[in-house]
């Protein structure tokens, strides 16, 4: 039986999972200029795209420092 639904809905299929933690292990940084995003790969969050689009522009040449600050400001609100 198939159902067509007229106002198409995103619905989540994937169970939350939280997770607590008190330090964050980047792995590796990736910076693609081709599609403005700048992503981090860590052990503990898997990956975070720090800054994308305007953002990337906006941080210009980034270093170890401001990825530091940017995950802090990310995960310590």
């Amino acid at each position: 039986m198939e159902i067509s639904i007229s106002n198409p809905k995103s619905v989540v299929i994937v169970p939350e999972q939280k997770k607590t933690v008190s330090k964050i292990t980047v792995q590796r940084m990736v910076d693609l200029p081709a599609k403005k995003k700048v992503i981090v790969f860590t052990e503990e969050l898997g990956q975070i795209v720090l800054w994308e689009d305007a953002a990337y522009d906006a941080i210009g040449q980034w270093t170890d420092e401001s990825v530091s600050a940017r995950i802090t400001e990310l995960y310590s609100a």
